[in-house]
């Protein structure tokens, strides 16, 4: 498949399967998604999108692909698709999250996700599932964002379908039924993983049923991040909770108002 040889797989299991392998001698992952009725129609254009948005970039703070999408099966009747991205070195996010982080690393953290969203809000795309599996950081230092495959292309219209965007945990208000993800709801959940990052809690709990945690959401105005840490200083807390307004207009516009405001809370606490 794709030319790819020494799969292990990566992430069985759901509607995308995932493996490390090599494609002439050069390390790859290898995603292949089902399509499973009766959504085949809306999850092919899922995947398209997510292979052009990746392909339209060359800069390490967005995954690169390394294919075009392949049918598998009965073009007129395919039974799934698979791609080719880049294999990257370092760590996930989620692996990293647990010990709470000094205040600097979470400042240098939302100043470098931010810079590799803003390429994304700067094409009107909304990534809407920043979650710690789809971070990561590089052997080098460098944030990498990955699997923009429910992302919301704002020029185009919306194919959320049935599906409910977002990761249990990491969503935004804007995420619940009805609501209208834009480049704040992405900022928002940036401000779920810094303040993960520097408590080792979640701001609003994703547990029991999924109307509970949407009601949440939707309602619940999140503590200060120096509610749950005490020694986070001012500036950094401002950051935080700036993203984490409920009210959509209160956060910062988009990534890249995000981005300067985290760069000059980093370049202050480095004095």
């Amino acid at each position: 498949m794709l030319d790819v040889v020494d799969l292990v797989a990566l992430r069985p299991g759901g509607q995308k399967l995932v493996y490390a392998g090599s494609s002439q001698g050069v390390p790859v992952v290898l995603k292949v998604i089902s399509l499973m009725p009766p959504h085949q129609a809306l999850v092919l254009e899922r995947a398209r999108r997510e292979v052009l948005l990746l392909a339209s970039y060359n800069d390490r703070r967005i995954v690169s692909v390394r294919s075009g999408l392949a049918v598998l099966g009965d073009p007129a009747a395919p039974h799934g698709v698979a791609w080719l991205e880049e294999k990257l070195d370092g760590a996930d996010l989620g692996e990293l999250l647990g010990p709470q982080w000094a205040p600097s690393a979470v400042a240098e953290f939302i100043e470098g996700l931010a810079g590799g969203l803003t390429l994304l809000h700067e094409a009107d795309v909304v990534h809407r599932d920043l979650s710690p599996g789809n971070v990561r950081l590089r052997a080098d230092g460098t944030w990498t964002l990955m699997d923009p495959g429910l992302a919301k292309h704002l020029r185009d219209l919306s194919i959320t379908g049935v599906f409910q965007p977002g990761t249990p945990g990491y969503r935004s208000p804007e995420h619940v039924p009805g609501g209208t993800p834009g480049t704040h709801s992405d900022v928002f959940c940036v401000g779920i993983l810094a303040f993960a990052a520097l408590t080792g809690e979640l701001p609003i709990d994703p547990s029991g049923d999924e109307r509970s945690y949407f009601a949440r959401l939707r309602e619940t105005q999140c503590a200060s991040v120096s509610a749950r840490r005490a020694d986070t200083p001012t500036s950094l807390v401002e950051l935080v909770d700036g993203c984490l307004d409920r009210q959509p207009a209160r956060r910062f516009l988009d990534a890249m108002e995000l981005r300067n405001a985290a760069a000059q809370v980093r370049e202050d606490l480095q004095r």
